[in-house]
């Protein structure tokens, strides 16, 4: 997996948080009592840092009392001693759940008593309603329980929170976790629930819970060291040490395409996938972030009715000057049906389509993710076994079958690395090795 490949995955994880968190609707704030015994130990511990009796907690905004005594009454008060996250942590400066204080409602339940709620006589509990179809509530359980884990691991490594999260916690956050934490910190994490088990992640939880964080970031409008080169750089070297976080899938080879555009029939939707199936195939196994990103004024027709496509940035392309690429044949012939079909004239070259057939805005990569297992589901094939590559490996498999220049190969996919695109390109070739028959 390269570079571009990496940054495609996080990136996909930032959209499903996306879409989850801007997606969800607050339901209601619902009103709670303020529990007389523990106003009464607050306003014990208040008198005991700072000599003031007070009989309401509202009364202590007659007192100056500095920042860091503040916290420490919060903290004997309503917090429990060892516990990762303190009450002291909704006020920190650069705290996350002081930014995104519904994340409190996702923290393992310590006994702790919010301070918030005490203070202001009312939680805020939201209940969130996923209405996008392809966002499921378990992505936002996910995305907040990742800032929840941030808030508590941040916590166990001794981060202040007095400034804002830096390339360094990440790195460290990435060895940690993929080299096994230290068995103390581990230990505490696990017993308070903000992990299920002792050991590392998963490289797929790590690079889910960066685009977590990532999100977060951006969201709050901090400085944001996610995408730093030397992160990106060490992700794609864990990756090609221990593997891809995902299965790549099987290849979609032309006999599978097929069986997927048979199940293309006359409708908008039809012609649509039928276009993105084969421009995403045929013009060199084109990524998902490409194709949600394929614009109308990248697409030349020549004088024959095929077509260029001028990818705008590619791997060997940082610069982003373009890399045409042909799409002949009845791949072009199917992209001419879905133009003509749609009137797209201008923008996107992939849209969403609403009941009743309107055309709205452009595809993301989920989408195009989607469209992909669902054409294969119809045809018949386990779309699970199926995964982000499978149309560009089958392009490249396929090539191999029929023995295709791997200098031309390289030319439409825009490999760099001549490693990675063997290894396809060797899988459908293996048939043709001329020591196959020597047993004949």
């Amino acid at each position: 997996m390269e570079e571009k490949d990496i940054i495609e995955e996080i990136t996909e994880l930032e959209i499903a948080c996306l879409n989850a968190e801007n997606e969800s609707l607050q339901k209601k704030i619902v009103e709670i009592k303020t529990i007389k015994e523990h106003e009464n130990r607050f306003c014990a511990i208040f008198k005991k840092h700072t000599g003031h009796a007070i009989t309401h907690i509202q009364e202590v905004k007659h007192y100056s009392v500095s920042q860091n005594i503040w916290h420490t009454i919060l903290d004997e008060a309503f917090g429990i001693p060892g516990n990762l996250i303190q009450p002291s942590h909704h006020f920190l400066k650069y705290s996350l759940i002081n930014k995104k204080p519904e994340l409190k409602e996702h923290i393992p339940s310590q006994g702790l008593l919010s301070v918030l709620d005490l203070l202001g006589g009312k939680s805020a509990v939201r209940a969130f309603e996923i209405i996008h179809e392809y966002t499921s509530e378990n992505t936002r359980l996910a995305y907040l329980g990742d800032l929840v884990y941030w808030q508590a691991w941040l916590s166990a490594i001794g981060f202040s929170f007095n400034e804002t999260i830096t390339e360094k916690e990440i790195i460290t956050f990435i060895i940690q976790h993929i080299e096994g934490l230290d068995v103390d910190i581990d230990k505490k994490l696990v017993e308070q629930g903000y992990k299920s088990k002792l050991g590392p992640h998963r490289l797929s939880t790590i690079k889910r819970r960066i685009a977590s964080l990532s999100v977060f970031v951006d969201s709050v409008k901090w400085l944001n060291p996610c995408r730093n080169k030397s992160i990106l750089v060490l992700l794609q070297k864990l990756t090609k040490k221990y593997g891809g976080s995902k299965p790549s899938g099987k290849a979609i080879t032309k006999d599978i395409l097929d069986d997927m555009l048979d199940t293309c029939r006359s409708t908008l939707k039809d012609i649509r996938d039928k276009a993105l199936l084969l421009f995403a195939w045929a013009s060199g196994g084109r990524r998902r972030s490409e194709v949600a990103s394929a614009d109308i004024k990248d697409l030349t027709k020549t004088e024959y009715g095929d077509f260029v496509y001028n990818i705008p940035e590619s791997k060997t392309d940082q610069e982003g000057k373009g890399h045409p690429v042909p799409v002949k044949g009845r791949a072009a012939r199917a992209l001419n049906d879905w133009l003509k079909a749609s009137g797209i004239n201008e923008g996107a070259l992939f849209r969403s389509i609403k009941k009743g057939g309107k055309i709205v805005g452009a595809l993301s990569p989920l989408d195009v993710n989607r469209i992909v297992k669902n054409r294969l589901k119809k045809a018949g094939y386990d779309e699970q076994h199926f995964g982000a590559h499978s149309l560009r490996s089958g392009f490249v498999t396929e090539a191999g079958r029929r023995g295709k220049n791997l200098g031309d190969v390289m030319q439409m996919t825009t490999h760099r690395n001549i490693g990675t695109v063997m290894k396809y390109y060797q899988a459908g070739n293996v048939i043709n090795n001329s020591a196959s028959n020597l047993a004949d």
